[in-house]
């Protein structure tokens, strides 16, 4: 069963919306039953149909919406109904001291009065759902498209492209047979990202696939000046992880980019993943040359992290060691309708790789 979580301006537009239906029924039952009963039956109206309206939006309607709890949901939604009803006549009795008793006739009437009872604050808070559903749909599209739009400069980035073809160009000149498995290698690189440039997420299984093919080419350029290592759960539970597209590549230029390495003192970058978290960690080895960076590789990051998952990836850089942390997902598991987990180049629990 699927449970939404009510945010902070949910709870505020209940809180919002109780003082003013009060203003407008409180008298009502005051003319009817003056005094503590009255009262009492204010409360009863405000915590019961808070109940419902809450059960609804953030239990039902989930649920409902989804294939694969739909029936399950419908069952719910009968036996909602019917302690609606039951909370609805029995409730007010005790309350009022007018026991009224139910019947099947009763009971549907009861369960009306009630839907019409909570039915406004339901509607409202549906309907500030839906718009909040909205604009962070509209957030996530303009962030995925200057997303994209990154990525594709990142696939044509020139430097990029003439380091590695100069790389080709010496290995084709030395070593033929190595120039051929370095090509393979590249457009492997350049096919996962061509392959997954619309996606929102993939398993973290392709991304440790074309970290697999950026490390190699990389070790072409810098030789053993840099180690990666590797901690990882299981080969199954890699592919059942999702990880924004892109994440490793953005990490590793990073630590690269920003960090000294050497082939006698190599800089060894961690990779770790866990069944909610995947870490980039490295010490701080700043460059003696000043790095011509603005900044905006982990703030995109952490922009459409946030955006896309509604959490943060956490940065600590303050220090011996740089550490970047990035939330990962869970696969959502419909029956026939996953991709199948592929087996990683990297071994499942430890792996060290020196560029």
């Amino acid at each position: 069963m699927l449970l939404a979580r009510p945010s902070r301006s949910d709870l505020l537009t209940v809180a919002a919306y109780w003082p003013v239906a009060t203003a407008v029924i409180l008298p009502t039952y005051w003319q009817q039953f003056a005094g503590p009963r009255a009262m009492a039956g204010m409360v009863y109206t405000v915590v019961l149909d808070s109940a419902a309206v809450f059960a609804i939006v953030f239990g039902l309607l989930p649920n409902l919406l989804t294939p694969r709890y739909r029936l399950r949901a419908l069952g719910l939604l009968l036996v909602f109904l019917l302690a609606s009803g039951l909370l609805y006549n029995y409730g007010y009795s005790l309350i009022l001291n007018q026991l009224v008793p139910v019947s099947p006739l009763q009971l549907v009437h009861s369960i009306i009065r009630h839907a019409f009872s909570y039915g406004m604050l339901a509607v409202l808070l549906t309907g500030k759902r839906y718009f909040d559903v909205q604009q962070r749909l509209i957030l996530a599209q303009k962030a995925h498209a200057e997303s994209e739009l990154r990525n594709l400069k990142a696939q044509i980035d020139p430097h990029f492209l003439f380091n590695n073809l100069n790389v080709l160009r010496g290995l084709i000149q030395h070593d033929p047979v190595a120039a051929d498995e370095y090509l393979t290698h590249f457009a492997e690189l350049y096919r996962y990202l061509i392959r997954h440039k619309d996606e929102d997420f993939v398993s973290l299984t392709d991304e440790l696939r074309f970290a697999d093919e950026y490390v190699y080419l990389l070790r072409h350029r810098f030789g053993t000046a840099y180690c990666f290592r590797q901690q990882l759960p299981e080969p199954a539970a890699l592919g059942q992880l999702l990880v924004v597209p892109g994440t490793l590549q953005l990490l590793l230029e990073n630590a690269i980019k920003h960090n000294a390495g050497d082939d006698e003192d190599p800089l060894i970058i961690t990779i770790e993943a866990s069944e909610t978290h995947l870490t980039v960690r490295h010490p701080r080895r700043p460059k003696r040359t000043a790095v011509d960076s603005t900044g905006t590789g982990l703030a995109n990051l952490r922009e459409r992290y946030l955006l896309l998952t509604g959490q943060a990836i956490t940065v600590q850089g303050a220090g011996p060691e740089f550490v970047v942390t990035v939330p990962l997902l869970a696969m959502a598991q419909p029956a026939g309708k996953l991709p199948q987990p592929e087996n990683t180049v990297a071994d499942a629990n430890s792996r060290s790789t020196r560029l």
